[in-house]
């Protein structure tokens, strides 16, 4: 599920001041050590979209706002990015119908949800509402047949922790129906977790104008993507494919409570993945 190369053209993006401590007071990240594990990409000139993790940041959805790009049948809805070619990078990818792309290693790492169509590789055919793991140095050679396909896919943001190259698939209904936990402001149900890094994904789904507080993995780091449905932040819709992003931060200064629009919302949910000490440990550094 590659992107394709980048253009210079951006879809217009939000930045919320969502948290009380003021910019001013935020120092510099440090950078991480030397590391065999890590590889570094020099990219001088590199795009920088929301390329600042300790601030909030949002983006309302706009479908005339993708970009076309020079790989065939692909175009992008940038979230985040730092880099052209090869970026870190939060995307809402579209593949029109018929397209096929040569076999690839995920050098990074690459996770993705399935919003539209199905998506298809040598590992098998998922429709929407399928979540995608594909770990560092994993390899696929995806298709998308009539139906196209459109994704939300994070690239270069896994670490090397010893879990192998077997691809993750986990259908969104079938987790529901089957491991859902219930809260009290509807169910969730967790993907993936990885206790070397903290990251933790998860599927919530919301009842109408329920309440969604930060919890104590949200203190980590914490990126919310509307699959279906709604929520509001400080008054502040987010329709389907929206995107939230909130720094970690001290208890004192955790982020205002969500709430579900007036028919619930079905979200993609990642915690603990923004630390200095998870970043750090992600293999591979645009610089």
């Amino acid at each position: 599920a590659d992107e394709g190369p980048d253009t210079i053209r951006r879809a217009k993006h939000l930045t919320l001041p969502l948290y009380r401590p003021l910019v001013k007071q935020l120092v510099a990240r440090p950078k991480p050590p030397p590391s065999r594990r890590c590889l570094s990409v020099v990219q001088p000139q590199g795009m920088r979209i929301h390329a600042d993790f300790a601030v909030a940041a949002a983006v309302h959805f706009d479908a005339a706002k993708f970009i076309e790009s020079p790989a065939a049948g692909v175009s992008r809805f940038m979230l985040d990015r730092i880099g052209e070619e090869k970026a870190r990078a939060t995307t809402i990818v579209r593949y029109q119908p018929n397209s096929r792309f040569p076999e690839h290693e995920h050098i990074g790492g690459e996770e993705f949800m399935v919003l539209a169509g199905t998506f298809k590789d040598q590992f098998g055919e998922f429709p929407a509402g399928t979540y995608v793991r594909n770990p560092i140095g994993s390899k696929h050679a995806p298709w998308v047949d009539e139906d196209g396909c459109t994704i939300m896919v994070k690239l270069l943001q896994m670490a090397e922790t010893g879990e192998g190259t077997s691809p993750l698939h986990v259908d969104f209904g079938k987790t529901k129906s089957e491991q859902a936990q219930q809260t009290p402001f509807g169910s969730k149900s967790r993907l993936y977790s990885n206790e070397k890094t903290g990251e933790v994904v998860e599927a919530l789904w919301a009842h109408a104008d329920a309440s969604i507080p930060a919890d104590e993995l949200a203190l980590k780091g914490e990126e919310i993507f509307v699959v279906d449905g709604s929520i509001a932040l400080d008054g502040e819709a987010f329709e389907r494919w929206g995107w939230c992003r909130f720094p970690a931060a001290p208890p004192s200064d955790k982020r205002l409570s969500l709430k579900a629009g007036p028919v619930g919302a079905t979200l993609y949910r990642k915690t603990g993945h923004l630390t200095e000490e998870a970043m750090r440990m992600e293999r591979i550094k645009i610089t």
